[in-house]
């Protein structure tokens, strides 16, 4: 195995991790017992690659609300029950000079010894930009937080599986349109993929290695990987596409998407999520 292959194989073991939803839409992201909740923080907007308003709730009552997209915090849009937020709240787009101030709302909301939960949803107030604001990953260094988890054998106590971005319709229509559509459209940043069932049984695209890598995966964890849709969907077989997002390093996603009876494993390089959201809904629509 390459040293590519290992942030690869990292995003595919978290599909097999079941997410807590709660009631609300809320996921739990750190338990009492986490040693740094303030990293859960992080990968959450790490690999929120989509324009997304993050609500993160602490069991102590305070909560902070961040709209994020493509691996950068954009803006600060609420804060409730920590002080000290007047700055950021203020600032239309998040700068280099609102880092710090930041970065002790999120150590504040993220509490140890407290649970802390996460609720997506539409950007607070609008702008998708993705070229502005401060990056997680600076924040991260800065908090000395290790934002990928490459060991899933030896998992740290601070560290959980890596939040998926979801992509998925409440209400649809098919297009008539199959799974391999969905991966031509998502274009040359799907570099290798196979489908599990369906017409398309079987067509895989790619260097080897990494097909090989996807094929094995599938071979023993295809139940858990449709469990884990089932409980990210609305209802069981409902057709959905996710995505955890990109390494710091190589740049790679993982792209898990359901439609009807086939399921499509395939690896992106660079920021693939727009043409990936373009595809699907070009797929249900």
């Amino acid at each position: 195995m390459n040293k590519g292959s290992v942030p690869i194989l990292a995003r595919l073991r978290s599909l097999q991790a079941d997410v807590r939803v709660l009631s609300g839409g809320s996921r739990v992201i750190a338990q009492p017992d986490d040693r740094n909740p303030v990293a859960q923080v992080l990968r959450a907007a790490n690999e929120t690659m989509l324009a997304r308003s993050l609500e993160f709730r602490s069991s102590t009552g305070a909560s902070l609300t961040l709209d994020v997209a493509g691996r950068r915090v954009l803006r600060l849009t609420s804060c409730i029950g920590l002080p000290g937020a007047e700055s950021c709240l203020g600032a239309e787009v998040l700068e280099d000079e609102h880092k710090d101030d930041l970065i002790k709302l999120l150590q504040a909301v993220a509490a140890p010894r407290q649970e802390l939960r996460v609720i997506s949803g539409p950007v607070g107030r609008g702008g998708e930009e993705v070229s502005v604001g401060l990056p997680v990953a600076l924040l991260a260094d800065l908090l000395l937080v290790e934002l990928n988890e490459t060991d899933a054998d030896e998992p740290l106590p601070e560290e959980a599986p890596a939040e998926p971005e979801v992509f998925e319709e409440p209400s649809f229509q098919l297009s008539g349109k199959g799974i391999r559509d969905f991966a031509e459209g998502v274009g040359p940043t799907l570099i290798a993929w196979l489908v599990r069932g369906g017409d398309a049984d079987g067509s895989t695209f790619g260097p080897e290695e990494m097909v090989s890598h996807l094929q094995g995966f599938l071979d023993d964890e295809t139940e858990s990987v449709v469990h884990q849709l089932d409980l990210l969907s609305a209802r069981p077989g409902d057709p959905i596409c996710l995505m955890l997002g990109a390494t710091l390093i190589e740049g790679h996603s993982i792209v898990c998407a359901r439609m009807q009876d086939s399921l499509l494993l395939g690896v992106i390089e660079g920021d693939g999520a727009p043409a990936a959201l373009a595809a699907w809904n070009a797929l249900l629509h």
